[in-house]
């Protein structure tokens, strides 16, 4: 059998080569008189996002762990490295990178939405990580005749930093918060704010301490407009100015140097990732707020069409009823009408009765209460037992329901009671706007995504494209029936929320002039 190829695991497999040797060999290369150590190991945090962000499977977790292991040791190699050493460095790494990534898969770490968050993520992430790769490191320094302290303090500080340096941009930087961010309206800020780091930094680190702090406030103004992608994406650059100042200046290549920077790059990054997650907090609250606000307008409004709507619907058959009682009351009528006048303030009760079920699913369902009994439901049974009493419904005028075709055996997970009520709806809002000659026809049938389709059809006057969007809102009706259409105008919505209540769908399609078709789709069930 020919061996396939994963392309997918072939190029994040090469990028985190790539990566991770591009930043070891740098982090070697800048300590260039001890090689078996770094100010600043980039590399092992790194490796972390990438196997966090990209790996999908144990396949590519070990392929994306051994390009790690092979990128570390030539690093190592290059820079004239003891094989043991270097052998030695390169299997911590790996285990840094993978301790680190289980430990955040099985505590299913949050959303880093808080600083709260962000402190357990980099305790689990990278302290515990580089502290364990630290102790391992010590002891592999004890069998090579080096100083296991140094050894150790120095793998602890060096991964901390870089950790502290690659998650914030690493864990962040994603095509949505580009957008969210409107990195495309606002690239000549971001542009001009980076190109003043940069300059801020290349001066600070020519010319001391003091000049140093422009940089860190430029970091913070850059997190203030661009959040916490925008806070890595700055840590990164000063750091690279800083550790290549280290390499490049005369000087400067001293342990106390070296230690403040390292120092200082801890604080720039402490002070302007918190200041990106106290903006992202108050981004959180004004959203939360602003989406209360939207709420309670809504509702402000959904009450003012409600009471407009229900004093409006009500006063006809409650005039009806009251009439028609009090004539039955005052004995003036004939007795051979009686029995007329009871069926009239019967089916008045029960426009009544049907507009306050259906304002209470709908406040039911505004606050999220609304209840839904599922079980498997046999759509043919269904189907016939509505039929039936739709046929005997006095409100439908005698217009015939036809089932047309309905699949064997087909049946839904669905609560059957609000099932036939999403009918009943469906198929009075098909008689209302429908013309009075041609019957309303009823479909069913099993879908190949998993969902049962039944389908309402009849002719008429049908929806135009123009009033497609306002079909399922409450209290709405066309007006290219030319004939006063009874009903609340409520039908449509709460079929609409039932429907999607159960996991289903709904839609129609409507050709004006010639026929409508509504359907529902409900998840099917053996």
């Amino acid at each position: 059998m020919p061996m396939r190829f994963d392309s997918r695991l072939i190029l994040v497999s090469i990028a985190t080569f790539a990566g991770f040797f591009l930043l070891g060999y740098g982090g070697i290369f800048i300590w260039g008189d001890n090689h078996s150590a770094s100010p600043i190991w980039p590399a092992t945090a790194f490796g972390f996002v990438m196997l966090l962000r990209l790996s999908r499977s144990r396949g590519e977790d070990a392929a994306m762990l051994g390009a790690i292991l092979l990128a570390g040791l030539l690093a190592n190699y290059l820079s004239s490295t003891p094989f043991a050493l270097s052998l030695g460095f390169s299997l911590i790494n790996v285990a840094d990178v993978l301790v680190g990534n289980l430990a955040v898969r099985h505590l299913k770490m949050p959303r880093l939405t808080s600083m709260a968050s962000v402190v357990k993520f980099i305790l689990i992430a990278a302290i515990t990580p580089s502290l364990a790769g630290a102790l391992l490191s010590a002891a592999l320094a004890v069998t090579q005749g080096v100083d296991p302290v140094v050894t150790g303090t120095r793998w602890l500080l060096a991964n901390l930093l870089g950790a502290l340096i690659v998650f914030p941009f690493g864990l962040t930087v994603s095509l949505r918060q580009f957008a969210k961010l409107k990195l495309e309206r606002r690239f000549l800020a971001a542009l001009g704010l980076f190109a003043a780091l940069t300059a801020v930094s290349l001066l600070a680190f020519s010319y001391g301490v003091p000049s140093m702090f422009l940089a860190m406030v430029l970091s913070m103004a850059i997190a203030a407009r661009f959040r916490l992608m925008g806070a890595g994406a700055a840590l990164i650059v000063i750091a690279a100015i800083a550790f290549a100042s280290v390499r490049v200046l005369p000087g400067s290549h001293t342990i106390a140097w070296v230690e403040l920077l390292q120092f200082y790059l801890a604080t720039t990054s402490a002070v302007s990732v918190r200041t990106a997650m106290l903006l992202n907090e108050r981004d959180l609250h004004v959203a939360i707020i602003e989406r209360r606000h939207r709420r309670a307008v809504r509702a402000s409004r959904f009450k003012s069409q409600l009471l407009a709507h229900v004093s409006h619907e009500v006063r006809s058959p409650l005039s009806a009823i009251i009439g028609f009682s009090s004539m039955l009351e005052s004995g003036t009528l004939p007795a051979e009408r009686a029995a007329e006048f009871a069926a009239i303030i019967a089916h008045n009760g029960e426009l009544l009765r049907r507009l306050h079920d259906d304002l209470l699913d709908l406040s039911r369902a505004e606050a999220g209460a609304l209840s839904i009994q599922s079980e498997r439901v046999v759509v043919g049974l269904s189907l016939e037992a509505c039929v039936r009493g739709i046929r005997l419904d006095a409100s439908l005028g005698g217009k015939d329901v036809l089932i047309e075709s309905v699949e064997d055996a087909l049946a839904v997970q669905a609560d059957p009671q609000r099932l036939a009520q999403i009918l009943n709806n469906l198929i009075a809002n098909a008689y209302k706007y429908g013309d009075n000659f041609s019957p309303i026809r009823v479909r069913a049938r099993a879908l190949e995504d998993g969902f049962g389709r039944i389908e309402i059809l009849n002719t008429g006057p049908g929806i135009p494209q123009a009033e497609r969007g306002a079909v399922f809102l409450p209290f709405r009706r066309s007006a290219t029936v030319g004939r006063q259409v009874p009903g609340a105008g409520l039908g449509l919505s709460i079929a609409k929320l039932l429907v999607e209540a159960q996991g289903g769908r709904i839609d129609f399609e409507s050709v004006p002039g010639r026929q409508t078709r509504f359907w529902i789709d409900l998840p099917l069930v053996a």
